[in-house]
């Protein structure tokens, strides 16, 4: 995989979120176009603070790519998924800041559902503050995970405007491109999406909408398969690899993240045939377990992928968001991702 021109093998990161420094709680962000950057200084200077703590563990362990946290999550509370449904819908015009409780099937979620009161228009920078706050730190390969893709937003909205979920989920996309062009502006290097794929039908329009995000953005696009996070994964067990792909080789990104630690890889054969055009994220560590993965079991699970994939083709992450576990074993849990990252590279370069 290429990072910023530069032939990298089995490059390190994460999803995005990590755990929050213990002086951190309560909202970063206001909801509002025309709110203010942050809910008062006092919280922009802690989330600067709490941005640079996590960065430093994501430096220190060697990872090759970073985010920043997702310290606005309040992840103190069981409502952290809230920030991942709201970031861009607080920011964007036409959507107002509350909506019925988040149902999909058997997945209940104690949080609301974004509602859309008027046409979706992209109005002002959502993420500059969180692109400033890692810059602050390193000048390290960025990656920023912008929320819900359009996709998943769309269809998880409480449309009173629309009443057409493709036309809203067409100008939700075009509110994201602008933001993705803007983050782009400023020196984001990976612009990353989260779609829970797995909860739709394969369908055109959802293709369509995330293409529409993408179209004309130049930066590195990551598309991350989400399966349920640390709540399970209900009515997703049983929908495999083998149901999105090749559907979804038809996304104009340059990776699919994929969750595999959870699965043990047990999904490997149903990757065979991956396009030479697309890069491969895996998760390597389990983001439901409190057990650190070894470096052997990692490079044990990779070899099998690699019978599959390219190695020039796949990046190594954590399953999905990581934040709401201890600090400590967080940590740890990046760090055997780059220690199991080590240990098969070296294993392929005999060195």
């Amino acid at each position: 995989m290429k990072v910023r021109g530069q032939d990298v093998l089995l490059p390190a990161t994460l999803v995005g979120a990590y755990p929050r420094p213990i002086f951190m709680e309560g909202k970063v962000f206001p909801v509002g176009v025309h709110e203010p950057e942050y809910v008062s200084y006092r919280m922009r200077e802690l989330y600067q603070h709490a941005v640079s703590s996590a960065v430093h563990d994501m430096l220190d362990v060697g990872l090759d790519i970073v985010t920043d946290g997702g310290q606005y999550y309040e992840n103190e509370t069981g409502y952290e998924y809230a920030e991942l449904f709201h970031a861009m819908a607080h920011k964007l015009g036409g959507y107002a800041g509350y909506g019925d409780r988040i149902q999909v099937g058997a997945f209940d979620l104690p949080i609301y559902k974004p509602t859309v009161l008027g046409d979706v228009a992209w109005r002002r920078p959502v993420f500059k503050p969180v692109a400033e706050a890692v810059r602050e730190v390193t000048d390290a390969p960025l990656k920023i995970n912008a929320s819900l893709g359009p996709a998943t937003l769309a269809a998880l909205s409480t449309d009173q405007h629309y009443h057409d979920l493709k036309a809203l989920s067409q100008d939700v996309a075009k509110a994201y491109n602008a933001e993705f062009k803007d983050l782009e502006r400023r020196g984001v290097d990976i612009i990353q999406i989260t779609e829970p794929l797995t909860f739709f039908e394969p369908e055109d329009w959802i293709i369509s909408a995330i293409n529409t995000a993408f179209d004309g953005v130049n930066a590195y696009k990551q598309v991350h398969i989400c399966y349920g996070h640390e709540e399970g994964q209900p009515g997703i067990l049983d929908l495999k690899a083998d149901r999105l792909f090749p559907w979804a080789f038809d996304l104009n990104c340059d990776q699919i993240h994929f969750q595999m630690a959870s699965h043990e890889f047990a999904e490997v054969d149903s990757l065979r045939g991956w396009p030479a055009d697309k890069d491969l994220g895996v998760g390597v560590v389990d983001i439901e377990l409190l057990r650190v993965e070894t470096p052997q079991q990692i490079a044990g699970w990779l070899h099998r992928l690699f019978d599959a994939v390219p190695p020039e083709q796949v990046s190594v992450s954590t399953d999905c968001g990581i934040a709401s576990m201890r600090r400590n074993v967080a940590k740890a849990k990046l760090g055997a991702i780059v220690a199991g990252r080590d240990l098969a590279r070296a294993q392929l370069t005999g060195s």
